[in-house]
């Protein structure tokens, strides 16, 4: 879909940059722009394969937009409108399908619009000619020459091998889109053999296998399928139906490729705060719980730190919720900045960050909160001066009572705790609060 060209309406900073994912993860050339008086001149003067719009724009509605996009020559019903909204009013998303939208989309729940971008991307390229790298077993030079011709002229690659125990080496080194082989080659290993070796690894399971024979034998036919062969052809081969099968094996392979890789950024964006690209709330109360039970169970230490921005209402009131915005972004980058490989950073909510210690008992943890504080002050984020009060507490380690949000109740009291003594400092709890009232 590199030809496809999207209009994006959104006034929102962060949901742009959402749709910008999916639209890169599909190949997409988009543009974007806040207002519907501009995407109209957009429309006007440019042709859009697809237009996304958000529900409540500053000048006008969704739904009025569908309606004045749809007035415009070339634009009647070809091309699709998508609506992306929060609202759930029904009267409301049956007005914008009676303007002119062709789908709606939540903005909390943006699968759906992913899917349906990937469907947008089949009907683009689905008579598109997929090429690919193959491995080719045959011993025979004969038979080898006419079927390298016949799909290099396609354009695939060939790496071509006489012997199965060469091919198999040559599979563990590089990646493939097919492996094309002979059930019957010269040496101790056949076709069958390299089948069995591929299909052994669950990381191969989704490389297509296409064996070849000369011989007609229906049991043997049964054997490389049930083996793991996606096919079988006949020797003398039929250049047309060589081309035709490889190529749907191909085809297939790459939409599977396609769909994996948008199903792992799905779960990326799932699991990841778009502004700082840190973990979510969700992701920390998935994990959090796991990391502390590895703590208990192995006997390490676990601290956590909890990071509350002082007075960052001030920042949005005084400044615009967009340097809010960038504030945020850049502390993001801050704490990545502070973080071990095996850390867990997250945003919690609004200015609230939580930060997950492994193998980090409360006095280093103390240590650790003193230098993210002091990082936050020096960065000065969108050019102000932004500081924080973070509390830090540790998990009682072999106390199976003692969970993730005990640590965290003790961390965010101390956050309390720093602030109430001035902020722009580190406070530290060891001992639940409510211990604390019983003495």
């Amino acid at each position: 879909m590199n030809n496809y060209k999207v209009l994006v309406v959104e006034p929102s900073n962060v949901y742009q940059l959402v749709i910008q994912q999916l639209l890169e993860e599909n190949n997409c050339n988009a543009l974007f722009t806040r207002t519907g008086e501009e995407a109209l001149e957009l429309v006007d003067c440019s042709n859009f394969d697809l237009i996304c719009i958000a529900m409540e724009l500053q000048d006008m509605s969704g739904s009025e937009l569908c309606h004045k996009i749809r007035q415009i020559a070339g634009y009647s019903q070809t091309v699709p409108l998508v609506i992306i909204t929060t609202n759930e009013n029904n009267a409301t998303l049956e007005l914008a399908l009676r303007a002119g939208a062709t789908e709606i989309f939540h903005k909390n729940s943006l699968v759906k619009f992913a899917a349906f971008l990937e469907r947008q991307a089949f009907k683009t390229n689905h008579n598109k000619h997929n090429t690919g790298n193959i491995l080719y077993i045959e011993d025979s030079l004969s038979q080898s020459s006419i079927v390298i011709a016949t799909l290099s002229n396609q354009g695939h690659h060939i790496n071509h091998f006489q012997r199965a125990e060469e091919a198999l080496e040559a599979f563990e080194d590089d990646s493939y889109d097919l492996v094309l082989t002979d059930i019957i080659l010269d040496g101790p290993l056949t076709g069958l053999d390299i089948v069995k070796a591929i299909r052994k690894n669950e990381e191969h399971l989704s490389i297509p296998i296409l064996a070849m024979s000369g011989l007609s034998d229906t049991q043997q036919k049964l054997d490389i399928l049930r083996s793991g062969a996606n096919d079988y052809i006949v020797k003398p081969v039929i250049q047309e139906e060589l081309i035709v099968r490889s190529q749907n094996l191909i085809t297939s392979k790459k939409r599977l490729d396609s769909l994996e890789t948008q199903q792992q950024h799905l779960q990326e964006l799932a699991m990841k705060d778009q502004l700082t690209n840190l973990f979510n709330r969700h992701f920390m109360m998935e994990s959090g719980p796991k990391t502390v039970q590895q703590a208990h169970r192995h006997g390490y230490p676990l601290s956590m730190l909890v990071i509350d921005l002082d007075k960052f209402k001030d920042i949005n009131d005084q400044h615009g919720h967009p340097t809010g915005d960038s504030v945020l972004e850049s502390i993001g980058a801050t704490l990545l900045n502070c973080c071990r490989g095996e850390d867990i950073a997250c945003r919690f909510g609004g200015e609230e960050f939580v930060i997950l210690l492994p193998h980090c008992g409360l006095s280093d943890a103390e240590l650790k909160a003193e230098s993210v504080r002091q990082a936050i002050e020096k960065s000065k984020p969108a050019g102000l001066l932004v500081t924080a009060s973070i509390g830090s507490s540790s998990l009682f380690v072999g106390d199976q009572q003692d969970t993730i949000a005990s640590v965290f109740a003790r961390a965010d009291h101390a956050t309390y705790l720093a602030k109430d003594g001035g902020r722009n400092q580190v406070a530290s709890v060891s001992k639940n609060p409510e211990s604390d009232a019983d003495e």
